[in-house]
């Protein structure tokens, strides 16, 4: 019996999601085509490796090791082709690039003139909270608003994030003025504690990469970056707010793998994507 990557990939996948409709989209195949992989996978090795239920499926202590051997094995072929890459001096191929979706108004010119100027050059786009790893070779280049980069990663600081809450002029004069606020899935954040002590009347609860719009459409007021309310004309800050939010300002970061730091593809996209912040 051999066993190939493409054999573990779907159970290395449902290890790292946890849901086999996350691994799913993440393979970029059907739910349907998953199940169908993994009893093929079944029927090869001859053991069970998903127990599947009513609500879902979720790993045997089989399938979990074989996962886990899946993992090593996308581990080995990403250190692999990340030091092919690194020797490289042409600007073409595939670069890997992963941030929030708030940001992505800030990248869609950059992203524009960096492909135009290297046609050979693929971008691939994860757009998400829990993205790919840079430290774990998962992802090329990633884009983060935090306070410091984490540890194993090489970081360029961007540009610092001041907010402010901001406002239609119409929405602002509003009475009684309401508010467009973080989704229940950011409760943890500062924003969103700030947002429990002045922004309690609200007319929507939305994910951030919403709020935005929302705001500038004249639903309320909204906590953001000054940054992002600059992208549209009809936000005015509301500047009574101001001394109340100095504490919540972050930080831009550009984040690679070390060994990629040089590699002329992701050179290039980070230099693309740095000047989307110049000021």
């Amino acid at each position: 019996m051999n066993l190939s990557w493409d054999d573990l990939r779907y159970l290395e996948a449902l290890e790292r999601t946890g849901k086999p409709g996350h691994a799913a989209r993440e393979l970029g195949i059907s739910l349907s085509t998953f199940y169908r992989r993994v009893s093929e996978l079944e029927q090869l090795v001859g053991r069970l490796c998903l127990k599947r239920s009513a609500s879902g499926a979720s790993l045997t202590e089989f399938g979990h090791s074989l996962a886990i051997i899946g993992r090593r094995t996308r581990t080995g072929l990403t250190e692999v082709f990340a030091e092919l890459r690194a020797n490289e001096t042409a600007v073409e191929g595939e670069v890997s690039l992963t941030t929030v979706v708030a940001l992505l108004p800030l990248l869609e010119a950059p992203l524009a003139r960096l492909t135009q100027e290297h046609p050979m050059l693929n971008v691939k786009l994860h757009l998400g909270d829990d993205g790919p790893s840079v430290r774990l070779r998962e992802v090329d280049v990633a884009l983060g608003v935090m306070k410091r980069p984490p540890q194993g990663c090489w970081g360029r600081k961007l540009v610092q994030l001041p907010v402010g809450v901001f406002a239609t002029t119409e929405a602002a004069a509003r009475k009684p003025r309401r508010w467009v606020v973080r989704s229940l899935a950011e409760v943890t954040s500062p924003e969103s504690a700030w947002e429990r002590q002045h922004a309690t009347d609200f007319a929507v609860r939305a994910p951030f990469h919403a709020l935005v719009p929302l705001c500038a459409a004249g639903v309320g007021l909204g906590l953001m970056p000054r940054l992002l309310a600059s992208q549209h004309p009809q936000l005015v800050e509301v500047k009574e707010f101001a001394p109340l939010v100095t504490s919540l300002e972050r930080t831009v970061w550009l984040l690679t793998h070390p060994d990629l730091r040089r590699t002329p593809r992701v050179v290039a996209l980070m230099g693309a994507l740095a000047t989307a912040f110049e000021t």
